[in-house]
């Protein structure tokens, strides 16, 4: 399929001058401490360090993936997220690379700063979970992407200079654990506002930041775990998260999910601060071509019985997401979002789905495809 782009110019600026795109149309939070200087390599002890952080929420020229928040006190987070999704919506992998105390983002419970979340589901509808903690990381900044080893973890990942391929891979029999996550990318990297690039604010809300290395990929899963096979290929992602306060002092509730939908790469976030103020970020790429990547411009609202909004502890789970992306030129794409799988409950905090994608642009040919989204309120 042939993607049409609404904007003309927009494209001719990508092809030619992308830094021109670093502009961005959301006026930045005031931000009351100095960026991170980014080293090449760090490394985090497994202990919480004392005195003030550093940390970056504006955008350099490299440094895409690297880390965010220099040391870890005790009330700053950043972590490393990695998943694959089957294409029929049923399988999943989630990795997520923790560098954080549990003060600062409570639905940790351990007391160690650097650690491995790990969570998966089979087809059948069987489930696999462990954490495993490290003595340190060691976390090194490659061109746009990272390499990170987690010392004592037996896990760690590869991600080129390009931020085009990426491997996770876990070697962890104590635990159960041993396999590899593939990911080859087929959308550009983005920050909450634009396409990457220099001089942009990287928070997707006050004192949140993101950065969105791999918004679409070639997932290939290949693990076993506990004695038992699980592979499959289907879509893949990876971003990144940090902030410089406690994640619940910041964050009242939030909506993120990626899939692939026919040619569509869609990554959504639609999140109220603790003033209720409503902070959203939208992207669609088409066949590997940026379409849009702006913080406005997108709904995102629950479906089904349970689909009160804002979110509530006692609303339950809603079924599903109707999203809504204006691409400009007076074209909108129009997503209905149904969950398959109810991978992840932290009652009263967190949800995690997989599921399917069904929608298109309004007037044009429909498609479906599996997503992978969460919840946190």
């Amino acid at each position: 399929m042939v993607c049409f782009c609404p904007n003309f110019l927009f494209t001719l600026l990508l092809l030619t001058t992308p830094l021109a795109l670093a502009h961005n149309p959301r006026k930045p939070q005031p931000i009351n401490h100095t960026s991170a200087t980014q080293n090449l390599t760090t490394t985090i002890p497994s202990t919480i360090a004392s005195g003030p952080s550093l940390v970056q929420f504006t955008s350099n020229t490299s440094g895409l993936d690297g880390p965010k928040v220099t040391p870890i006190n005790g009330s700053v987070f950043d972590w490393w997220y990695f998943d694959a999704v089957s294409s029929d919506g049923l399988s999943s992998v989630v990795i997520i690379f923790f560098t954080l105390p549990s003060a600062a983002f409570p639905s940790v419970s351990w007391s160690d700063v650097v650690s491995v979340a790990f969570n998966a589901n089979f087809a059948n509808g069987t489930t696999f979970e462990t954490t495993l903690l490290a003595t340190d990381a060691v976390i090194e900044s490659v061109g746009e992407g990272s390499e990170g080893r987690f010392e004592g973890a037996g896990a760690g990942w590869w991600g080129s200079r390009d931020a085009g391929r990426w491997s996770v891979e876990i070697d962890a029999p104590g635990a159960g654990v041993l396999g590899t996550l593939r990911l080859e990318s087929v959308a550009p990297a983005h920050y909450p506002c634009g396409p990457a690039g220099p001089g942009q604010d990287m928070q997707i809300l006050p004192h949140v930041g993101w950065s969105n290395a791999v918004p679409d990929a070639k997932g290939m899963a290949n693990f076993t775990l506990g004695g038992s096979s699980l592979a499959f290929s289907g879509p893949g992602y990876h971003d990144k998260n940090w902030g410089d306060q406690p994640f619940f002092s910041s964050v009242s509730s939030w909506y993120w999910g990626h899939g692939r939908l026919g040619p569509y790469s869609i990554v959504w976030f639609d999140a109220l601060d603790i003033t209720s103020t409503e902070h959203v970020s939208s992207y669609v790429a088409c066949d590997g071509r940026i379409i849009t990547a702006t913080c406005f411009g997108i709904s995102v609202r629950p479906t089904g019985a349970n689909n009160t909004y804002p979110p509530t502890h006692t609303a339950g789970d809603p079924s599903g997401f109707y999203i809504e992306v204006d691409l400009g030129a007076e074209r909108v794409l129009q997503v209905n979002v149904t969950a398959t799988v109810l991978t992840v409950d932290v009652e009263g905090v967190y949800l995690r789905w997989t599921g399917t994608l069904e929608g298109g642009v309004k007037g044009e040919k429909g498609f479906s495809g599996a997503a992978l989204w969460e919840e946190f309120f």
